[in-house]
């Protein structure tokens, strides 16, 4: 993270990305939008103090499967959680209701995972939640339609690249950072000179797929 201050990156919050692209607020560059996709709150605990210590803003993506659900100390907890990082600034926005490849949903099953998801999260936070990210970056016109008419101001994929004021809201793209690079690595996605590999990035997504289908099947069987 210090290599975006000794850059001179500009750290925008959500809403002032949001203003940005739709052409409200000018941006002084180099800007960046630091994003994180995960499941439950707890997988966000690591990089709050080195958020706090920058003094970044930063938007978390949760899958609001992990907030939902019978009443018990760990739902609690990660509604608490969850409740906390919206109180500290941080902007939450949604990752769908169990983190499935919307594109090969029934449009009822499609609505589940973006409208209801959307209504879970509003109802713990009190407030509007205004930002989705695919699972898996996977959308097609169909998802898009559902994601907007769901509410939500912009969307992104996990397709390498960056963002130009005017570019589709609910096609954002981004570069992912896997891994925990060093200094010099992480500047060098930043700079745009690195394009993380096409069949790296295949590699990811099938992974995630198949820790994902581990996980809920594990969680089945419990």
């Amino acid at each position: 993270m210090s290599v975006l201050v000794e850059e001179g990156s500009s750290v925008l919050s959500m809403g002032q990305f949001t203003e940005w692209l739709d052409g409200r607020q000018p941006l002084r560059s180099p800007a960046v939008v630091l994003t994180f996709d995960g499941r439950a709150p707890e997988q966000f605990s690591s990089v709050i103090p080195v958020l706090q210590s920058f003094n970044f803003s930063a938007t978390f993506f949760p899958v609001s499967c992990y907030l939902s659900g019978e009443a018990g100390d760990e739902l609690v907890t990660r509604r608490n959680d969850l409740q906390e990082l919206s109180k500290s600034g941080y902007t939450i926005g949604c990752h769908s209701h169990t983190h499935q490849d919307l594109t090969k949903l029934s449009m009822a099953e499609l609505l589940r995972e973006v409208v209801a998801s959307k209504q879970i999260l509003e109802d713990i936070l009190g407030q509007r939640v205004s930002a989705f990210c695919y699972p898996y970056g996977a959308c097609d016109a169909r998802v898009r339609r559902v994601v907007r008419e769901a509410g939500f101001d912009v969307a992104f994929t996990v397709d390498l690249g960056g963002v130009s004021s005017g570019d589709d809201p609910y096609q954002l793209k981004r570069v992912p950072v896997l891994g925990e690079p060093g200094p010099g690595e992480f500047g060098v996605y930043l700079s745009g000179r690195f394009l993380v590999s096409g069949s790296i990035l295949l590699y990811w997504k099938v992974r995630e797929r198949f820790l994902d289908r581990r996980a809920f099947l594990a969680e089945a069987e419990a």
